[in-house]
Order: C-alpha cells, then structure tokens, then sequence
C-alpha cells in the first residue's frame, strides 16, 4: 500500500507497533500521529522475542529439574509450557486465523464462500481439528527437540513463520479490499527488507554456531516453506487475509519444529 510505503522509517516506533500487533505486550499506541508505521519488516524480531522467551523458559526448567526426575516427562510438560505461552503471548492469533482459515478452505466450495465463512468468528470442525493437530504435532516437536538438547530450534521456528507473514504480505495480492490482513500488505522498501534480512542473517548465524550442519538446512527448508505455505492456503481465494496470515505463521513454525525434530 502507497500510503504506508511513503511512511518514513522510524525504527523503535515500527519496532513497537510490531510487537504491539502480534504479542499482548503492553507497549501502549502502537505509533504517535496517523500515520501508519512500516513495522512487517519487523514481524520476525518478535519472533526473536518468542524464541528468546522459549529458551529462558527451558532454560529455567533445567536449572529446576532434580536428578530423580523422569526426563522424558520433564520435557513434555516444558514443551507444552512453551506451546501455551507463544499462544498466550501471541493472544491466540495466529490460533484463530489457523482456525478460521481451514473452516473456510475446506467448507466452502467457491472462493467467495470460503471467504464468507472465514468471516464468521465460530469455529466449526476443520478449524477445531486444525488446532487440535497443530497443537499435538508442536508440543510432540518439542518435546523431542528438548530431550535432544536442539534448543535453536525454538528460535528459528517463531522467527521463520513471521518471516514467512512478512514475505506474503509484500509479494502476494489480498483476498479483500478491506480488513486487517489489508493493514500489512504493502510494497516494501530497502529499509524494510534490510530489516527482515537482518533478523534472518543473525538466525542463520546462532543456528550454525548452535548446529552446523543442521541448523542452516533448517532454514532453509523454513524459508522454502515460507514461499510456498502462503500461496498454497492463498489460491483457493485468490489472495491473502489476516487469517491467512496467522495460519501462515503457525503452519510454518511447525513444519520448522517437525523438521527440526525428524532431521
């Protein structure tokens, strides 16, 4: 969008507007006038945020665990502390745009109809279903990656699923001529790649400093996803919604976790 591209840069409010939107963080106003801030670029530093909040959280857990303590057990409550709290932190949105976006995808048999339904706030049984495997396959993830001590995957799988919202908004249409995924959509400029391309820089350096060998195959195989997830929820209504985006995010973190596990 012209109007938000012509915005200038101003790092700390754009900053803050990004976590304002994504996390319930309490930042206050997301800019200080109208006009709008150019924060997509920043979607993955929140990610950084997530990821940093995960491994403080296993971090603790260690530091807590007693040497008579079932190991795998411990691992499987850290795990779904750690699901529970990108879900509580994130308020549930990405949860609800995943939820809404397979009601709509697989109960709507033209593209205006599943966007009509994706519009209705109830979720019906394809978005309870999504949630429900969603939700077992991460807690699963990192369950394993937390017994195997492949703790960079907690970072690189909330960095690389806003990465991935971020691209779609920039190269993708959207679905509607109006809504809140419409907010983020925009042309970006080199102030807004430089700053997506640096939090990707430094994931691929602490990955391969934490895992040489698999860490960057990770990411690639998330940034891969990250083309590819979005314009494949995308094509049954021709464009993007706001949650398409959150299903975005969510689909993409956990291929990264699922990757990250099996590999």
């Amino acid at each position: 969008m012209d109007e938000t591209h012509s915005s200038p840069p101003r790092p700390l409010t754009d900053l803050v507007s990004a976590i304002g939107f994504l996390t319930l963080l309490p930042v206050g106003r997301a800019w200080p006038d109208d006009r709008p801030p150019r924060s997509v670029g920043w979607y993955p530093w929140v990610g950084w945020l997530l990821g940093g909040l995960a491994l403080g959280v296993a971090y603790a857990a260690g530091l807590l665990a007693t040497p008579g303590s079932n190991a795998a057990t411990h691992a499987f409550v850290v795990a779904a502390v750690i699901m529970a709290l990108w879900a509580f932190m994130t308020r549930f949105l990405h949860w609800d745009g995943l939820a809404d976006a397979f009601d709509g995808l697989w109960g709507g048999a033209t593209p205006e109809r599943r966007l009509e339904i994706m519009r209705d706030s109830r979720i019906g049984s394809f978005g309870a279903a999504a949630m429900l495997m969603t939700a077992i396959v991460q807690v699963a993830c990192l369950t394993g990656l937390l017994a195997d001590h492949r703790l960079w995957a907690l970072l690189a799988a909330p960095v690389l699923g806003r990465f991935a919202a971020a691209l779609s908004a920039w190269t993708m249409p959207s679905a509607r001529r109006e809504g809140l995924g419409l907010t983020a959509m925009e042309r970006p400029g080199f102030y807004d790649v430089a700053v997506a391309s640096l939090a990707l820089i430094a994931l691929i350096g602490a990955v391969s400093i934490a895992d040489p060998m698999r860490g960057p195959a990770v990411v690639l195989i998330g940034l891969a996803a990250g083309v590819l997830v979005p314009r494949m929820l995308a094509q049954p209504v021709r464009g993007m919604t706001g949650d398409l985006f959150g299903a975005t995010v969510l689909v993409v973190e956990t291929l990264v976790l699922l990757v990250s596990a099996v590999v």
